[in-house]
């Protein structure tokens, strides 16, 4: 396998790890922002209330989920430097860094999972109808569009690099999840807009420096 350039970690050649594109962290932000929204419990039955309250459960439960995979990749990463230090065995050598790969992929196949189930926590938040959770719950949405997204090419580009024949064929099989996921969000998308048209026109806003009459 390729070494490690001067840009950062050996793993970080197989995957995004940045500021920008880090796919588990924007899973994690995105679980969060779902958590939040299902605080609006404003006007909620008490049927639909519970249901929100156990989203809330499993979206905090998922984020810290997103959180520990992005840690494992980490650890992973570090594992990978030390073993390309000076006076490292050739062939421990490559078995760690042929274990942190596979680890690595397997980490970003776990993350497209639980984009999933955070989309279908999504869907049980689409009882909650005040304007600034509606927009946050949009924004959570195509958070985990584009990270399932990334973490599925991420998976795709490295599947030749795969060595072990049952992880192969348990990513092979699991690449294909992805399109049931998109669909999801798309769904999810399409039903807020149509609401959102459906709501009529925004209240006139007042000038700004306007005094209101008294």
């Amino acid at each position: 396998m390729p070494h490690a350039d001067d840009r950062g970690s050996w793993i970080d050649q197989f995957m995004l790890r940045d500021e920008v594109f880090q796919p588990f962290r924007q899973v994690a932000q995105a679980a969060e922002l779902l958590a939040h929204v299902a605080e609006d419990r404003a006007g909620l039955t008490r049927i639909t209330f519970d249901k929100v309250r156990t989203a809330r459960y499993q979206a905090l439960v998922l984020a810290d989920l997103a959180r520990l995979l992005d840690e494992d990749v980490a650890v992973l990463a570090r594992r990978a430097d030390d073993a390309l230090a000076p006076g490292t065995d050739t062939a421990r050598r490559a078995r760690i860094l042929a274990s942190v790969f596979t680890g690595t992929v397997r980490a970003t196949a776990t993350l497209i999972d639980t984009c999933h189930t955070l989309l279908g926590v999504a869907q049980e938040l689409l009882v909650i109808r005040r304007t600034r959770s509606r927009l946050e719950l949009m924004a959570a949405v195509e958070m985990l569009r584009g990270a399932a997204s990334t973490a599925h090419l991420t998976v795709l580009a490295n599947l030749p690099r795969v060595t072990d024949s049952v992880l192969y064929d348990e990513l092979a099989v699991g690449l294909g999840s992805l399109d049931v996921t998109l669909a999801l969000a798309n769904r999810l998308t399409s039903t807020m807009r149509s609401d959102t048209a459906l709501g009529g026109p925004m209240p006139a806003a007042h000038p700004l420096g306007s005094a209101t009459a008294s």
